[in-house]
Protein backbone atom coordinates (compact mmCIF):
# COMPACT_ATOMS: atom_id res chain seq x y z
CA UNK A 1 0.00 0.00 0.00
CA UNK A 2 2.99 2.30 0.90
CA UNK A 3 3.96 1.78 -2.75
CA UNK A 4 1.05 2.11 -4.55
CA UNK A 5 -0.51 4.99 -3.19
CA UNK A 6 2.70 6.68 -4.37
CA UNK A 7 2.60 5.98 -7.54
CA UNK A 8 -1.20 6.49 -8.10
CA UNK A 9 -1.24 10.11 -6.34
CA UNK A 10 1.99 10.68 -9.07
CA UNK A 11 -0.11 9.05 -12.05
CA UNK A 12 -3.05 11.77 -10.93
CA UNK A 13 -0.94 15.05 -10.89
CA UNK A 14 1.10 13.99 -13.78
CA UNK A 15 -1.88 13.13 -16.01
CA UNK A 16 -3.75 16.39 -15.22
CA UNK A 17 -0.51 18.70 -17.00
CA UNK A 18 -0.31 15.65 -19.81
CA UNK A 19 1.28 16.77 -23.39
CA UNK A 20 -1.43 17.76 -26.63
CA UNK A 21 -1.86 18.11 -29.65
CA UNK A 22 -2.68 21.78 -31.90
CA UNK A 23 -5.97 19.22 -33.13
CA UNK A 24 -9.08 19.23 -31.51
CA UNK A 25 -11.88 16.79 -30.87
CA UNK A 26 -14.58 16.83 -33.03
CA UNK A 27 -18.22 18.82 -32.60
CA UNK A 28 -19.81 16.59 -29.67
CA UNK A 29 -17.11 14.23 -29.49
CA UNK A 30 -15.82 13.03 -25.53
CA UNK A 31 -12.84 11.31 -24.11
CA UNK A 32 -12.07 10.55 -20.43
CA UNK A 33 -8.92 8.61 -19.00
CA UNK A 34 -8.33 6.89 -15.83
CA UNK A 35 -5.67 9.32 -15.13
CA UNK A 36 -6.02 12.13 -17.68
CA UNK A 37 -8.92 14.61 -18.08
CA UNK A 38 -12.29 14.50 -19.37
CA UNK A 39 -12.17 16.56 -22.61
CA UNK A 40 -14.99 17.17 -25.16
CA UNK A 41 -15.48 19.01 -28.69
CA UNK A 42 -17.18 22.18 -28.76
CA UNK A 43 -18.49 24.61 -31.73
CA UNK A 44 -16.14 26.95 -33.20
CA UNK A 45 -13.24 24.82 -32.91
CA UNK A 46 -12.92 24.59 -29.21
CA UNK A 47 -12.06 21.93 -26.34
CA UNK A 48 -13.22 22.11 -23.10
CA UNK A 49 -11.06 20.42 -20.76
CA UNK A 50 -11.67 19.51 -17.11
CA UNK A 51 -9.79 17.65 -14.62
CA UNK A 52 -12.23 15.50 -12.44
CA UNK A 53 -9.78 14.61 -9.54
CA UNK A 54 -10.26 16.98 -6.29
CA UNK A 55 -6.53 17.06 -6.08
CA UNK A 56 -6.21 19.65 -9.01
CA UNK A 57 -9.43 20.52 -9.82
CA UNK A 58 -9.42 22.54 -13.23
CA UNK A 59 -11.28 23.80 -15.98
CA UNK A 60 -9.79 24.99 -19.19
CA UNK A 61 -10.34 25.72 -23.08
CA UNK A 62 -8.34 24.92 -26.22
CA UNK A 63 -9.03 26.88 -29.72
CA UNK A 64 -7.86 26.56 -32.97
CA UNK A 65 -5.86 29.52 -34.22
CA UNK A 66 -5.19 29.95 -38.01
CA UNK A 67 -2.43 27.39 -39.58
CA UNK A 68 1.18 28.50 -39.69
CA UNK A 69 2.69 27.18 -42.66
CA UNK A 70 2.35 23.30 -42.44
CA UNK A 71 1.68 23.75 -38.40
CA UNK A 72 -1.92 23.70 -36.95
CA UNK A 73 -1.91 25.96 -33.70
CA UNK A 74 -4.05 26.14 -30.66
CA UNK A 75 -3.71 27.71 -27.19
CA UNK A 76 -5.49 26.96 -23.89
CA UNK A 77 -6.24 28.57 -20.87
CA UNK A 78 -7.22 26.90 -17.63
CA UNK A 79 -8.36 27.51 -14.24
CA UNK A 80 -7.29 25.53 -11.31
CA UNK A 81 -8.13 25.10 -7.82
CA UNK A 82 -5.71 23.61 -5.57
CA UNK A 83 -7.03 24.28 -2.09
CA UNK A 84 -9.28 21.39 -1.30
CA UNK A 85 -6.51 18.63 -2.44
CA UNK A 86 -3.80 20.22 -0.53
CA UNK A 87 -6.16 20.12 2.50
CA UNK A 88 -7.15 16.98 1.64
CA UNK A 89 -2.95 15.61 1.67
CA UNK A 90 -2.34 17.12 4.88
CA UNK A 91 -4.39 13.80 6.50
CA UNK A 92 -5.96 11.60 3.35
CA UNK A 93 -6.44 8.55 5.12
CA UNK A 94 -5.40 9.01 8.49
CA UNK A 95 -8.15 9.45 10.16
CA UNK A 96 -9.51 6.45 9.39
CA UNK A 97 -7.10 4.55 10.19
CA UNK A 98 -6.23 6.05 13.69
CA UNK A 99 -3.41 7.82 12.97
CA UNK A 100 -3.69 11.96 12.04
CA UNK A 101 -0.91 12.35 9.92
CA UNK A 102 -0.79 8.68 8.59
CA UNK A 103 -0.53 8.96 4.60
CA UNK A 104 0.22 13.03 5.52
CA UNK A 105 1.88 14.58 2.27
CA UNK A 106 1.51 18.12 4.38
CA UNK A 107 1.53 18.69 7.78
CA UNK A 108 -1.46 19.58 9.31
CA UNK A 109 0.04 22.67 11.05
CA UNK A 110 0.24 24.36 7.97
CA UNK A 111 -3.14 26.55 6.67
CA UNK A 112 -3.98 25.86 3.30
CA UNK A 113 -5.45 29.61 1.91
CA UNK A 114 -7.63 29.57 -1.15
CA UNK A 115 -5.99 29.85 -3.62
CA UNK A 116 -5.97 30.21 -8.07
CA UNK A 117 -3.61 29.66 -10.48
CA UNK A 118 -4.01 31.03 -13.93
CA UNK A 119 -2.43 29.14 -16.94
CA UNK A 120 -1.66 29.55 -20.75
CA UNK A 121 -0.25 27.90 -23.27
CA UNK A 122 0.77 27.78 -27.37
CA UNK A 123 0.80 24.56 -29.74
CA UNK A 124 1.59 23.95 -32.99
CA UNK A 125 1.18 20.24 -34.50
CA UNK A 126 2.42 19.45 -37.94
CA UNK A 127 2.70 15.74 -39.47
CA UNK A 128 0.69 12.82 -39.59
CA UNK A 129 0.69 9.86 -37.19
CA UNK A 130 1.56 7.56 -40.26
CA UNK A 131 4.30 9.64 -41.46
CA UNK A 132 5.50 11.05 -37.53
CA UNK A 133 3.47 13.94 -36.12
CA UNK A 134 5.25 16.22 -34.26
CA UNK A 135 3.87 18.67 -31.61
CA UNK A 136 5.80 21.66 -29.70
CA UNK A 137 3.91 23.75 -26.55
CA UNK A 138 5.30 26.71 -24.40
CA UNK A 139 3.17 28.34 -21.70
CA UNK A 140 3.67 30.30 -18.16
CA UNK A 141 1.14 30.40 -15.49
CA UNK A 142 0.76 32.66 -11.98
CA UNK A 143 -1.04 31.92 -8.85
CA UNK A 144 -3.23 34.61 -6.76
CA UNK A 145 -3.42 33.90 -2.35
CA UNK A 146 -0.13 32.26 -2.81
CA UNK A 147 1.13 34.60 -0.36
CA UNK A 148 -0.06 33.32 2.36
CA UNK A 149 1.03 29.53 2.43
CA UNK A 150 4.25 28.62 4.88
CA UNK A 151 7.07 28.24 2.39
CA UNK A 152 7.86 24.83 4.49
CA UNK A 153 4.18 22.82 3.44
CA UNK A 154 6.24 22.19 -0.10
CA UNK A 155 5.67 18.51 -1.04
CA UNK A 156 8.95 17.55 -1.97
CA UNK A 157 7.66 14.97 -4.50
CA UNK A 158 8.09 13.93 -8.18
CA UNK A 159 5.41 15.56 -10.20
CA UNK A 160 3.93 17.38 -6.91
CA UNK A 161 6.65 19.79 -6.47
CA UNK A 162 6.99 21.61 -10.00
CA UNK A 163 2.94 21.31 -10.41
CA UNK A 164 2.72 23.06 -6.88
CA UNK A 165 5.27 25.42 -7.13
CA UNK A 166 3.38 27.96 -9.03
CA UNK A 167 1.30 28.51 -5.36
CA UNK A 168 4.92 28.97 -3.76
CA UNK A 169 6.75 31.29 -6.14
CA UNK A 170 3.71 32.93 -7.69
CA UNK A 171 5.35 32.37 -11.26
CA UNK A 172 5.82 29.29 -13.84
CA UNK A 173 7.22 28.70 -17.09
CA UNK A 174 6.87 25.27 -19.06
CA UNK A 175 7.54 23.88 -22.25
CA UNK A 176 7.56 20.96 -24.26
CA UNK A 177 7.38 18.27 -27.07
CA UNK A 178 5.61 15.14 -28.23
CA UNK A 179 6.53 12.71 -31.06
CA UNK A 180 3.74 10.05 -32.26
CA UNK A 181 4.29 7.58 -35.00
CA UNK A 182 2.03 5.06 -35.91
CA UNK A 183 3.55 1.92 -37.01
CA UNK A 184 0.66 -0.78 -37.38
CA UNK A 185 -3.02 -0.36 -38.09
CA UNK A 186 -3.85 -0.89 -33.91
CA UNK A 187 -0.46 0.09 -32.62
CA UNK A 188 1.63 3.28 -31.78
CA UNK A 189 3.86 5.20 -29.74
CA UNK A 190 4.69 8.66 -28.01
CA UNK A 191 7.49 10.07 -27.03
CA UNK A 192 7.40 13.18 -25.07
CA UNK A 193 8.95 15.35 -22.30
CA UNK A 194 7.98 18.60 -20.74
CA UNK A 195 10.34 21.03 -18.74
CA UNK A 196 9.16 23.39 -15.41
CA UNK A 197 11.06 26.29 -14.61
CA UNK A 198 10.27 27.77 -11.49
CA UNK A 199 11.83 31.00 -10.73
CA UNK A 200 12.52 32.27 -7.04
CA UNK A 201 11.92 28.31 -5.77
CA UNK A 202 14.27 26.33 -3.80
CA UNK A 203 13.83 23.70 -6.78
CA UNK A 204 14.05 25.46 -10.00
CA UNK A 205 13.99 23.42 -12.30
CA UNK A 206 11.64 19.50 -13.02
CA UNK A 207 12.62 17.76 -16.23
CA UNK A 208 10.06 14.78 -17.48
CA UNK A 209 10.40 12.56 -20.28
CA UNK A 210 7.58 9.76 -21.54
CA UNK A 211 7.32 6.72 -23.59
CA UNK A 212 4.56 5.10 -24.24
CA UNK A 213 2.60 2.34 -26.20
CA UNK A 214 -0.77 2.83 -27.68
CA UNK A 215 -2.73 0.18 -28.67
CA UNK A 216 -6.12 1.02 -30.23
CA UNK A 217 -8.46 -1.88 -28.95
CA UNK A 218 -11.33 0.00 -30.97
CA UNK A 219 -12.27 2.90 -31.70
CA UNK A 220 -13.84 3.71 -28.51
CA UNK A 221 -10.72 2.20 -26.22
CA UNK A 222 -6.80 3.02 -25.98
CA UNK A 223 -4.34 1.36 -23.86
CA UNK A 224 -1.54 3.50 -23.31
CA UNK A 225 1.36 1.90 -20.89
CA UNK A 226 5.51 2.78 -20.82
CA UNK A 227 7.40 4.09 -18.59
CA UNK A 228 7.56 7.88 -16.98
CA UNK A 229 10.61 9.42 -16.21
CA UNK A 230 11.07 12.55 -14.10
CA UNK A 231 14.41 14.67 -12.24
CA UNK A 232 14.57 17.74 -10.79
CA UNK A 233 15.94 20.01 -8.09
CA UNK A 234 14.10 19.70 -5.24
CA UNK A 235 14.39 21.76 -1.91
CA UNK A 236 17.24 18.66 -0.19
CA UNK A 237 18.52 18.95 -3.94
CA UNK A 238 18.70 16.57 -7.18
CA UNK A 239 16.75 13.51 -7.53
CA UNK A 240 15.38 11.50 -10.81
CA UNK A 241 12.51 8.97 -10.77
CA UNK A 242 11.14 6.57 -12.94
CA UNK A 243 7.78 5.27 -12.57
CA UNK A 244 5.62 2.90 -14.70
CA UNK A 245 2.50 4.48 -16.59
CA UNK A 246 -0.51 2.95 -17.49
CA UNK A 247 -3.80 4.57 -18.20
CA UNK A 248 -7.19 3.42 -20.32
CA UNK A 249 -9.09 6.25 -22.52
CA UNK A 250 -12.24 5.61 -23.79
CA UNK A 251 -13.50 8.13 -26.80
CA UNK A 252 -17.15 8.68 -27.62
CA UNK A 253 -17.98 9.36 -31.47
CA UNK A 254 -18.68 13.25 -32.68
CA UNK A 255 -21.52 14.26 -33.85
CA UNK A 256 -22.91 14.45 -37.38
CA UNK A 257 -25.31 17.45 -38.30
Amino acid sequence: MKRVLPIILVSIVVGQWSGNTATNMGVGQKEIGLFTPYRMGLNNGSELIINKFVLMPSIGIKQEQTMFGNWQRARIFRVEYPTMGMKWLQSPLGMKLGEPDMFALISPEFDIPHMISLYGEMIGTTGSPWAGQISLYSGAGFALGGEKLDGRSTIDLPGFYSRFSVYYNGFIIKSGGEYLRQFKEQWSYIVDYDMYIMPGGAGRYSFEQKGLIVWTKSPKLQIHFGYKLIAGEYPFGAQAHLFPALDFIWRSDAKHN
